[in-house]
C-alpha cells in the first residue's frame, strides 16, 4: 500500500487502543466542550508560559513516533516554535513495522536517550507507565497548567489515578456513517441519532441488504472488522473485560448480546460480510463506504477529514462525491433505557520519556505540539485536536486542503458541515473503569479474541466460546491475583 493508504488505516483504524481494552462506563463526567470559535488569551498563552525560562544552551529533543505525520507537523511548525523558544530543536525518528511499539518499549527499557514518544496506553503499558514515562504533575504544578481544563475528560487517557504521564493529542471518535442516497432509494428515513439503539442499527442494515445481480449487498460493517466490533459495541452496555475486583467478566450478558448481533448480521441476516467474505473479497469498510458500495459503516468521525485524499487514491469518484451522500451520525444507545450521546474513542497521545535528559524542555514542546502545533499544521496534517481552545474557524478553513498526487497542497471541496459534526465533542467518552487497573486483563482479552474468532468462523457457539474464555481467564486471574 502507498503512504496515504497506510496513513488512512493508521489514523482511522488506529491501533485498537480503547476498543481492544474493552471499555467500561466513562461515568457521568461531561467531556471537553466543543472547541471554541477563537482561542482565549489565557489558553493561547498555555504553551508559552515558561518561554522566559529558556535553556542557556542549544538543546535538540528526540521525538520517536510510529506516525510519519508527526514529522510533517514538527517540520511545518518549527519556525513558530522557535519564536517561543529558539534554543530548542526537535529531531523526529519514525519507527516502522508492526512491532514498532515493542521496539520503542525495548529502547526505553534499555535507557535509550529519547525525549518524546508516541504514547501507548494499553493495559500492559499502563502497568509500567511510571518506569518508561516521565510523570508530569510537578512540572504542571510549577507551570500552573490545568491539564484536564485544557484537554477535557479525554485527557484521562494518559492518567493513572491522578498521575499524568502524557499529553492527550488528537481524537478518533466512534461514529456511524450512512449513505443518504441509498436510504432515499429504499425509502428509509435517516435515523434520529439522539434516540436510536443498537437494535435499531442492526435492523437498519438488515433493511439495506439485498441480492443484486447475483451479488450480496451488505448493509453495514465495522471498520475494524468483527471482533473489534463486538468489543466496541459491548462497551456501550458498560461491559469491560474484568470486574471491579479484577475477576474475569467474559460470561456477561452484554457481551453475549453484542456477539449475537454480529453473528446474526453475518450468518442469519447476511447484512454484514463474514470474516471469510472480508478476506476473500479484500473488503475495507472505509474505502467501500467512500465508493458508495457500503450503505453504512460503524466507523470513526475523523474520516470526514480525508475524503479528498481518497479521491487521489481512487476510492472516491467525482460522480459519487457530487451526490453529497455522506452523513455522520452519533453512536446508538445500548438500549432504550441507556444514556445517549456517548462514544468510545481512540485518544492518540505523546509522552515525555523517563530517559529524557531534558524533561522540562520536552514538556514545554509537547504543550505547543498538542495545541498551536495542531492548528498551525492543519492544512496538511488533518487531526481532531483535543485542545479545547483550538480555533474552529482556522480548522474549518484548513481542513479543505490536501496534497494531490504530485504532493502539492491544493484546496478541495467544502465539507464544513461534516467537519463540524466530526469536531463536535459534546458527547461523553466511554473509558474503562477497571481494566486499566489490572495489567493481566490484556491476557484475558487475548483469550476472548481467540474464542470470538471461532464464533465468527461459525465453528463454535457463542455460549461455548464465552464459557471457554471465562474458564481460561479464571486461570489467568488465579495466577496473577
Amino acid at each position: 500500500m502507498n503512504r496515504w493508504t497506510n496513513k488512512a488505516l493508521l489514523v482511522l483504524a488506529a491501533i485498537l487502543l480503547l476498543f481492544s481494552a474493552a471499555c467500561g462506563s466513562g461515568g457521568n463526567n461531561k467531556p471537553a466542550d466543543t472547541a471554541s470559535d477563537s482561542p482565549s488569551a489565557p489558553a493561547k498563552s498555555q504553551a508559552t508560559t515558561s518561554a522566559s525560562n529558556e535553556p542557556q544552551e542549544k538543546v535538540t529533543l528526540r521525538l520517536y513516533t510510529l506516525d510519519d505525520t508527526d514529522k510533517e507537523l514538527v517540520d511545518s511548525t518549527i519556525d513558530e516554535w522557535h519564536k517561543i523558544n529558539p534554543n530548542v530543536d526537535v529531531e523526529v525518528v519514525i519507527l516502522t513495522g508492526e512491532d514498532s511499539m515493542d521496539k520503542l518499549k525495548v529502547m526505553l527499557a534499555g535507557g535509550e536517550k529519547i525525549d518524546i514518544v508516541y504514547y501507548d496506553f494499553s493495559n500492559s503499558s499502563r502497568d509500567k507507565a511510571s518506569k518508561i514515562y516521565y510523570k508530569l504533575n510537578d512540572l504542571m504544578a510549577v507551570d500552573n497548567f490545568d491539564y484536564l481544563g485544557t484537554y477535557g475528560e479525554y485527557g484521562r487517557a494518559t492518567m493513572i489515578g491522578d498521575e499524568i504521564y502524557g499529553f492527550a493529542n488528537w481524537l478518533s471518535p466512534s461514529a456511524i456513517w450512512v449513505n443518504t442516497k441509498t436510504l432515499e432509494q429504499k425509502n428509509i428515513p435517516i435515523p434520529d441519532d439522539n434516540n436510536w439503539t443498537f437494535q435499531d442499527y442492526f435492523d437498519l442494515i438488515a433493511q439495506l441488504s439485498s441480492d443484486e445481480g447475483g451479488k450480496r449487498q451488505h448493509g453495514g460493517m465495522h471498520f475494524q472488522r468483527g471482533i473489534s466490533g463486538i468489543l466496541d459495541v459491548a462497551a456501550y452496555g458498560d461491559w469491560e473485560v474484568v470486574n471491579e475486583d479484577g475477576t474475569p467478566n467474559l460470561d456477561n450478558p452484554v457481551l453475549k448480546q453484542s456477539a449475537q448481533w454480529f453473528y446474526d448480521a453475518m450468518f442469519t441476516n447476511k447484512s454484514m460480510p463474514t470474516e471469510a467474505d472480508v478476506d476473500a473479497n479484500k473488503l475495507v469498510a472505509l474505502f467501500d463506504y467512500a465508493k458508495g458500495q457500503l450503505p453504512t459503516m460503524l466507523g470513526a468521525a475523523n474520516s470526514a477529514l480525508f475524503f479528498d485524499v481518497w479521491k487521489t487514491m481512487g476510492y472516491l469518484t467525482e460522480e459519487v462525491d457530487a451526490q453529497n451522500p455522506f452523513k455522520l451520525l452519533k453512536m446508538p444507545k445500548w438500549d432504550s433505557a441507556s444514556p445517549s450521546s456517548r462514544h468510545t474513542a481512540t485518544v492518540i497521545s505523546h509522552a515525555v520519556a523517563k530517559t529524557s535528559g531534558h524533561p522540562k524542555e520536552a514538556y514545554e514542546y509537547l504543550k505547543f505540539f498538542t495545541q498551536q502545533g495542531l492548528v498551525l499544521s492543519s492544512k496538511s496534517v488533518h487531526r481532531i485536536p483535543l485542545w479545547k481552545d483550538a480555533d474552529v474557524n482556522t480548522l474549518m478553513s484548513n481542513w479543505k486542503f490536501y496534497k494531490d498526487k504530485d504532493g502539492n497542497l491544493v484546496e478541495g471541496k467544502d465539507r464544513t458541515e461534516l467537519y463540524k459534526a466530526a469536531l463536535n465533542r459534546e458527547q461523553t467518552p466511554i473509558f474503562p473503569k477497571y481494566a486499566n487497573k489490572y495489567a493481566y486483563s490484556s491476557l484475558m482479552l487475548q483469550e476472548l479474541k481467540k474464542e470470538l474468532s471461532l464464533v465468527l468462523a461459525n465453528e463454535k457457539s457463542i455460549d461455548k466460546a464465552l464459557a471457554d474464555a471465562q474458564k481460561a481467564s479464571e486461570a489467568i486471574y488465579k495466577k496473577n491475583s
